[in-house]
């Protein structure tokens, strides 16, 4: 498993990958004037990806982000996503990575 992590305009994208196949990705922040919020994303049918849930933390840290995934992708995925969002932070004005809210 590896966690790629990207950046584009307002978002942070950390993609989880099993060799080449994509396992789920996790994205943080949203369009330019609205609240940023952690979206997981899941494979889906032709090559899509699909929104399964959404979530906004006022400073998250490694063990909400876990709390939050595990039960969506599972506690080893979730806990892969955590550490790497831990790791590099988001790249965007709305991220306050200071501790949990």
């Amino acid at each position: 498993m590896s966690v790629e992590r990207t950046h584009a305009g307002h978002q942070t994208r950390y993609a989880l990958r099993d060799g080449a196949a994509l396992v789920c990705a996790l994205t943080f922040g949203g369009p330019a004037g609205e609240p940023a919020a952690w979206k997981i994303l899941l494979p889906g049918p032709g090559g899509t990806e699909d929104l399964y849930g959404t979530e906004r933390f006022l400073r998250p840290d490694a063990r909400q982000l876990r709390a939050w995934l595990s039960p969506i992708v599972g506690a080893g995925n979730a806990a892969e996503l955590a550490g790497a969002v831990d790791g590099e932070p988001p790249l965007t004005s709305a991220w306050d990575g200071h501790g949990s809210g």
